[in-house]
């Protein structure tokens, strides 16, 4: 799985969301765009300890 495939999924899954939790949802979406753009391809298992704060 991949950051890309997760966030595509992700939109898709948003049409069908409750309008209760699209705040949420597009929380994630955030978090998951940044991962992608930040270079981490794989957030599972990246140790982001030894990442430095900006």
């Amino acid at each position: 799985m991949t950051n890309e495939k997760a966030i595509k999924a992700l939109r898709q899954i948003k049409t069908y969301c409750a309008a209760t939790m699209l705040d949420e949802l597009d929380y994630v979406l955030q978090v998951m765009e940044k991962l992608e753009k930040s270079g981490i391809k794989n957030p599972l298992e990246t140790d982001f300890t030894k990442l430095q704060e900006k």
